[in-house]
């Protein structure tokens, strides 16, 4: 252990709010009416990303009359997911919005109301850290390397309560000035991982290996 140096990974500098009119499009094109809670996703359909999960908690928001949209950026689901989506009719809720330009996917983070991250294992989470430095409030699981990630910078839930993540979800869209709140502390929290950062520790450890 003692000759183990743990180094995070970093978000780039492009990941940034934007001005509202840059992604203003998006929202008018994905969404079904400007009260819609809008809910993205972003990475992979693996069983890890806990995508039913998600898909149970966009079905729970519409049981208690909340009008909750998923903007999922990434792989196709699995014909599972996609069988779970029609079986509980979720398919108006949905938008699939496949893997974008990075310009468009920094655009995507910055119309969204929230990222919901409920993953049941993550190596690191990057796009937890992505949505932050874009100014978007974060919902993500108290499991694995998420907390360690964000901090202070994000609600954190437990992957496997779908009541606890939908309570979650209401209290962003509800509470103004907890939403701002985590805003903040996610773009402070953003700062701390830069590629700069990143670089000066490695080069840290080669300058202690030289000195040996």
């Amino acid at each position: 252990p003692n000759k183990i140096t743990a180094i995070p990974n970093a978000v780039g500098a492009d990941c940034r709010p934007l001005d509202p009119e840059k992604s203003s499009f998006i929202r008018q094109a994905y969404s079904t009416s400007p009260d819609d809670i809008c809910l993205l996703n972003v990475g992979s359909t693996h069983q890890r990303k806990n995508i039913f999960g998600m898909l149970k908690t966009l079905s729970e928001l519409r049981t208690r009359g909340f009008k909750a949209i998923l903007w999922r950026v990434g792989d196709e689901f699995t014909q599972e997911q996609s069988d779970f989506i029609t079986a509980h009719g979720l398919e108006p809720n949905i938008f699939h919005l496949g893997t974008p330009a990075r310009t468009k996917l920094i655009e995507i983070y910055n119309a969204a109301d929230m990222l919901l991250a409920p993953s049941l294992y993550e190596g690191f989470g990057l796009t937890v850290l992505e949505a932050m430095a874009c100014g978007l409030p974060v919902i993500a699981s108290n499991v694995s390397s998420l907390p360690e990630v964000t901090g202070d910078g994000a609600l954190l839930v437990d992957p496997n309560d779908i009541d606890q993540i939908a309570n979650a979800v209401i209290s962003l869209y509800k509470d103004v000035p907890l939403a701002q709140a985590l805003i903040s502390k996610g773009l402070e929290r953003a700062k701390m991982f830069t590629w700069a950062n990143c670089g000066e520790q490695v080069a840290q450890v080669y300058e202690t290996l030289l000195n040996v």
